[in-house]
């Protein structure tokens, strides 16, 4: 049941991906949002472009299922540091955060102890760095490098259909040994 329940919830997620990425960088971008959320949801953004998926041996459409489930983990956090600037979000994009807290319980249903893995990655966002450019920095700089960095992802590599997502998340079941190898005992 949890594996139905965890391809049904991620299903529309992977196929809004891109969609998401705007919303993240909208958070970003916010000032009344507190600077820690900010700089872990810039983190998150530096390692989805940086196209160093979490899940080890995956391609395609299931690595960037790793960057949803690490997107929902930084919502949730960010979620939880500033309800009120999270609710303005939530009014901006619902399609995305309303959902968040059934897709997170059935990340942690399907994926048991591997979420540690998932969660470990996320911990090291704030000090994410990509192509010189840091998470810190990309809440404080005024130029758009980080906006042009995420929009050219989305041009390059985050181009999957629904079609594709159907297809890639009846093998879903490959992600799980690999977490599992990085599980640390």
């Amino acid at each position: 049941m949890s594996r139905e329940r965890f391809v049904e919830l991620m299903s529309p997620a992977l196929s809004r991906f891109g969609q998401d990425l705007k919303s993240v960088l909208r958070i970003v971008e916010d000032p009344e949002m507190d600077d820690e959320s900010r700089v872990a949801a810039a983190g998150a953004l530096l390692h989805v472009i940086s196209s160093s998926g979490v899940i080890p041996g995956v391609r395609g459409v299931l690595r960037h299922l790793g960057d949803v489930l690490l997107i929902r983990l930084v919502l949730n956090d960010v979620r939880e540091r500033s309800p009120d600037a999270f609710q303005k979000h939530l009014q901006e994009s619902s399609e995305m955060l309303e959902p968040l807290s059934d897709e997170l319980d059935a990340m942690r249903a399907y994926l048991d102890d591997r979420v540690s893995v998932l969660e470990q990655a996320a911990e090291k966002f704030p000090k994410m760095n990509h192509q010189g450019h840091q998470a810190t920095a990309c809440i404080e700089d005024t130029d758009t490098w980080l906006y042009d960095a995420v929009h050219e992802a989305l041009i390059d590599e985050i181009d999957f259909d629904e079609e594709d997502v159907v297809r890639e998340l009846k093998h879903v079941d490959r992600i799980l040994a690999p977490l599992s190898s990085r599980v640390r005992g």
